[in-house]
């Protein structure tokens, strides 16, 4: 019986994130192409990329405590049906005419924002969901739940821009809000003791800061992280429609196209990973894989069809599971309960924070290199990041 609610909770929750994370692959799809239609500067359309991003850079702390604070479960819920109703803005703005670049960014902003405390909740709420023994499989569940949706969002963003043009694929990701946030309801997690004592929060925020300082497997993890995100993800966000649209020629069916294609190799390399299972320790799969996802990116150096740059992408997302996959069982693995949503909080500040930094930077520089140099340096430069975690983070490298 055990088992049975694990899995019915674990559905529920790979079920509503498929849906809302298919609606995230519309709205990035629509974000980026919309952006570049209402300004063909480059380095507004990384600014609007930069406004996507920016709100972990300043509340992710912030989320993070919450999160020990409050029940996880609630925060999903109040965060889906939050960006549920935002989102329609962008429609109804369209139609009465008003639609800007900057209303763009702004509203990019406050979906982030709501992301920001969703994101922590949910990572840190797994471990009530299945045993220790299982949360490896179980994050490469969840992670399943982001490809399918990556391949997924791109195909209906495919079919929406034919029948019903860009701005309603803003209108479809409203609607996956809302079926995600039925299937959290549904959820039912463990219930665990009290999460933080009667403490303030800014106690509670310096806890976990000193926390994962003086953690020798997790402050490592964070620090290449940082680092990583810097090089790899302002050329993958900002630098892939400019890629498709300007050195290409492609449309907004074609970038949908290279967007699936990121999908198809990440689900690969997650069938993979579970077959390999605890073969290899989790801690060198993480440098591994960061050494992979940058050097992978220099192939689009030489991408001169949209063919070229889909089979580049699918071979660069081969190795995106092993990154994230194995950077979240090792935080859910060694972190306490009580400072989870904290540390989950800062992993979230790393990724998505610093791609807030990298796309806003990406979108300057593509002012003055083309989009395949970028993708050249942001590769060796990423995969560099791996090798000087490889050498120097023995603790990480040792973790199993």
């Amino acid at each position: 019986m055990r088992k049975i609610f694990q899995t019915r909770n674990l559905t529920f929750l790979w079920l509503g994130q498929t849906i809302s994370q298919s609606g995230d692959s519309i709205y990035q799809i629509g974000l980026l192409w919309l952006a570049l239609e209402l300004s063909a500067s480059k380095a507004v359309v990384g600014l609007v990329a930069m406004s996507a991003y920016l709100p972990a850079m300043l509340i992710s702390i912030f989320a993070g405590v919450v999160a020990d604070r409050v029940n996880r479960r609630r925060i999903m819920l109040i965060a889906d049906a939050f960006r549920a109703i935002v989102i329609l803005g962008l429609p109804i703005a369209w139609k009465l005419g008003i639609l800007s670049t900057p209303m763009l960014a702004l509203n990019a902003f406050i979906i982030a924002g709501a992301a920001a405390f969703f994101n922590p909740a949910r990572d840190a709420v797994i471990p009530q969901l299945v045993p220790r023994d299982g949360l490896m499989r179980a994050n490469s569940l969840i992670q399943t739940s982001w490809q399918f949706s990556m391949l997924l969002g791109p195909l209906l963003a495919a079919l929406l821009l034919q029948h019903f043009g860009i701005i309603h694929l803003f209108t479809v990701d409203s609607g996956a809000y809302f079926l995600s946030f039925i299937f959290i309801l549904l959820m039912r997690p463990r219930a665990e003791n009290k999460i933080l004592a009667k403490t303030s929060s800014m106690e509670d925020l310096k806890s976990g800061l000193r926390y994962v300082r003086n953690e020798k497997v997790i402050f490592p993890l964070l620090l290449i992280t940082i680092a990583d995100n810097f090089f790899i993800m302002g050329p993958a966000y900002v630098g892939t429609p400019v890629f498709v649209k300007e050195t290409l020629s492609g449309t907004a069916g074609n970038y949908a196209l290279i967007t699936g294609s990121y999908a198809v190799g990440m689900l690969i390399g997650t069938a993979g990973l579970l077959w390999l299972g605890n073969r290899i320790g989790k801690g060198r799969v993480l440098l591994i894989g960061m050494m992979l996802d940058g050097i992978t990116f220099v192939p689009y150096f030489f991408a001169d069809s949209i063919t070229d740059l889909a089979l580049y992408s699918v071979i660069h997302s081969l190795a995106i599971p092993m990154l994230t996959i194995s950077r979240a069982s090792i935080i859910q693995e060694i972190v306490p309960h009580k400072m989870r949503g904290r540390v989950f909080a800062l992993v979230n500040l790393a990724v998505v924070g610093l791609t807030a930094v990298s796309s806003g930077l990406s979108g300057l520089i593509l002012e003055f290199i083309d989009a395949p140099t970028l993708f050249l340096i942001g590769g060796i430069l990423g995969c560099l990041c791996g090798v000087i975690g490889w050498l120097f983070a023995r603790s990480l490298w040792n973790h199993e």
